[in-house]
Formats: C-alpha cells, sequence, structure tokens
C-alpha cells in the first residue's frame, strides 16, 4: 500500500541547487556560524557545502588547525559575503559593476577559481571608457592585479577616450601613472599632458588647496614626467606647457637644446623613448565599385578629393587607398583651405588579407587636425581607376572621435568617388 509523502515544499520537485539555496537562507542543519563586516552580521551555513566548493574552508574546517565555534570574518562586506555564499550554494550569481570587484576579492579569499574566471570575464565584457577608471580604483583598493592588468590593457587600447573621460580625474596617483607611463599609450603627448594637468588640477580641489603650479607640480610628483617632452611638438612646448609653468623650466630648456642643438645629454627623468601609437581606422565603408576614366576614348589624369572634419582636435597619421597604379605608390595632398598642409608621394604597404586592393599610406609625420575645421584628402592619378568608393557612410564614430566626410568640389569626378577607404586619427 503507497504511503503519502509528507508535504514539503523545499525538497519535491525542486533541483538541487533550489533544495540548498533553501538550506542557506532558512539555515536548517547549520553547523558553522559566521560574524561578518563592520555591522558584525551573523550567517549560518554548512561545513559540508562549503568545503566541498572551496580548498580554503576544508583547510579551515577539517585541517589540524580546525577552527572550532564562530568565525569573524571582518574584510568582506555583510552584502558581498551574502551574495558569495549563494554562489557557493547554487552556482548562481548577479554580478554588477557596483559589486564585481568585492566578489572577486571574496573568490580569490577563498580560492573559488571558477567564480574568478567568472568575475574576470564579466569585467572585459562590460569595460567602457567611462567605467574603466571606477573598475581600476576599485581593483586598486582591493589589491586585484588581474582585474588591474585587465583594466590597464584596456585603458591604454582606448587611451583617446579614457583620457578624456570624467572619471579620469577620479583615479588615485599610482592608478593615473600606470596608465600614463606605459609605452603603449596610443595617443598623442599633448594628449597625455593635458591628461594629467586636469587631474592635477582636480586633486588641488580635492585637497582644498589652490590649483597653482607649484602645487599641481606637488600632487603630480614624478608623474609629471609620464608625459614625454621630447616629442610635444615645440609650438605646443614653448605655448602651452610654458605657460601653465608646471613642468620646472630648466627641462624645457634641456628638451629644446636635445631637439634643437642635438644635444644628447638630457637628465633620466626626461624619457626619451616615443611611443608605440596605433591609430584608429575610420572606414567609410562604402561599395567598392569598377570603372575607367576616360576623355575622348583616352585615360585621362584624374584629382579625388573628399572633405573630412572631426568632432574633437586629433592627428591624421595616414589614409587607405585603393591600388590604383602599378608603382605601389600614391601621390597625394592634404589642404586646409587652400593651404596645402602635406604634397608627397609615399609608398602603399602591403594589402590587408580582408581587404586585397587597400594598403595604408602613412605620413612621416602626423598632421594636426582641429576640431570643426574641414580639411581636403586629394590623391592624384594619371592610370585607370579600376576601384572606387561610392555611396559611402557621411558620419563616422570610434570611441569618442566622430568623423564627417562629404563630396570635395576639388574632384575631377563628375559624381563623388573616392581611392580612401578609411582615415587613420588619433587624439
Amino acid at each position: 500500500m503507497a504511503v503519502d509523502l509528507p508535504p514539503s515544499d523545499w525538497q519535491v520537485g525542486k533541483t538541487l541547487s533550489e533544495s540548498l539555496d533553501h538550506l542557506l537562507t532558512s539555515g536548517i542543519g547549520s553547523d558553522v556560524t559566521f560574524i561578518v563586516g563592520d555591522d558584525k552580521t551573523r550567517f549560518s551555513a554548512h561545513k559540508l557545502v562549503l568545503f566541498s566548493r572551496s580548498p580554503v574552508f576544508f583547510a579551515m574546517f577539517e585541517g589540524p588547525m580546525a577552527e572550532k565555534g564562530e568565525i569573524t570574518i571582518p574584510d568582506i562586506s555583510a552584502e558581498t559575503f551574502k551574495l558569495f555564499l549563494r554562489y557557493l550554494y547554487t552556482d548562481r550569481i548577479h554580478l554588477t559593476e557596483r559589486n564585481l570587484v568585492p566578489v572577486f576579492n571574496a573568490a580569490r579569499k577563498y580560492c573559488v577559481d571558477i567564480l574568478i574566471s567568472s568575475c574576470q570575464t564579466f569585467l572585459t565584457k562590460n569595460l567602457r571608457p567611462e567605467n574603466a577608471c571606477s573598475f581600476l580604483e576599485q581593483a586598486h583598493l582591493f589589491m586585484a592585479e588581474s582585474l588591474q592588468e585587465i583594466c590597464v590593457r584596456f585603458m591604454i587600447q582606448n587611451a583617446a577616450a579614457v583620457l578624456q573621460s570624467v572619471t579620469f580625474n577620479d583615479l588615485c596617483l599610482d592608478c593615473l601613472t600606470s596608465v600614463t607611463e606605459s609605452d603603449d599609450l596610443g595617443v598623442t603627448e599633448t594628449c597625455v599632458y593635458e591628461a594629467i594637468i586636469r587631474w592635477a588640477g582636480a586633486q588641488c580641489t580635492r585637497q582644498n588647496i589652490e590649483p597653482t603650479p607649484d602645487n599641481k607640480r606637488k600632487v603630480l610628483g614624478k608623474t609629471v614626467y609620464t608625459a614625454r617632452y621630447l616629442h610635444v611638438e615645440e609650438d605646443y612646448l614653448l605655448g602651452r606647457i610654458c605657460s601653465d609653468k608646471v613642468v620646472p623650466p630648466e627641462d624645457i630648456i634641456d628638451v629644446i637644446n636635445h631637439n634643437r642643438n642635438k644635444n644628447p645629454s638630457v637628465p633620466e627623468k626626461l624619457n626619451l623613448r616615443k611611443r608605440s601609437v596605433i591609430p584608429i581606422k575610420f572606414h567609410r565603408n562604402g561599395y567598392l565599385a569598377s570603372n575607367s576614366f576616360l576623355l575622348g576614348g583616352q585615360t585621362h589624369e584624374a584629382d579625388e578629393a573628399l572633405c573630412f572634419r572631426s568632432s574633437v582636435d586629433v592627428f591624421l597619421y595616414g589614409f587607405g587607398s585603393i591600388f590604383s597604379n602599378k608603382k605601389g605608390s600614391v601621390d597625394f595632398k592634404i589642404l586646409d583651405g587652400d593651404n596645402c598642409l602635406v604634397e608627397a608621394s609615399k609608398p602603399m604597404s602591403e594589402p590587408h588579407p580582408d581587404a586585397p586592393n587597400i594598403g595604408d599610406v602613412m605620413f612621416d609625420t602626423p598632421i594636426k587636425i582641429l576640431a570643426g575645421k574641414t580639411y581636403t584628402l586629394l590623391e592624384h592619378s594619371n592610370n585607370p581607376v579600376y576601384h572606387h568608393f561610392e555611396k559611402c557612410a557621411l558620419k563616422i564614430t570610434r570611441q569618442h572621435i566622430s568623423v564627417e566626410i562629404s563630396c570635395s568640389p576639388r574632384s575631377s569626378l563628375s559624381s563623388w568617388k573616392a581611392h580612401v577607404a578609411y582615415l587613420l586619427l588619433s587624439g
């Protein structure tokens, strides 16, 4: 004869994680109590579950120095410990930007490797220029080195946007330095200098001191030399940097002597190394068409031109061009109105595997592009043009930079077409 089971709402028809979750929240059968955080919040738990998930808990409960009675955990908040315990019982956790680093710290303390990996994955997927500084500060506070490395790597790869973000000024000096000292920071030295000067002004405000040049220099300390003044444009050095009076005058004299008089002797604090800048590609993403320029049955020399304008000050390092002749070089001009900034013939790099007709054309020296000003990029062709771009995007946004592209009246083509596939820009 069948016997009816007593009614139950936490065992029958429940998954293992659901039943364990009920044990945790109800305290049924618990055999250990934790006193957690500044508020000394009490949590009941089950040793068997805990040491099955963590080698640290196993040593705590089953090792030769096993702890007895209530266990105090002062270095984890009650909110974080509650999330952590629930993960140990159920394998479920809701990570957010706010709780990520504290949870990571708990997982690291108790050697829960799977949760550590989950935190690292969450951080990698959710980093953005506007929150990277906050994540880095939290990771620094908890001495979470692996998370710091992820943040710094992201910030270096997205330096132009990060250095101009509002939260950049909230970094501590150590975190600031970890970013601005990098050889791989793909921005100009003027961008680095302006970022550390803004930070210094904000730091003076936080310390309730007047943001004078002397005070800015004091709060920056050696970090003022993470900007590499030997690679700053001389006009900017003698203009903006001299007027700010944060960099000592003797250092500016050393920079001028080195650059103008080829004096190799400079103090070690003035970093000679040039950063490796990787410009951002602003792809036009147009339709790749084929055509020939004919006039009276003969091929016709043609100037192909487009206008572009940036939303912020940037540097133009080069552009991507479609192969249009056999010699593998490009004749071009960069124009600011009627003023020719650059006129050159440059070799084109080998094409990219995913774009066999396109190669980079790099300048010897980057060209400063001022925000809101319209420039013209003109290519001269004396061969039939077999490929060109049509119906391209008129506005391209990458990170914090927006570039508007328009038809140039300098183009000799009846409709707007151009070889240019992308612009290579950096903040």
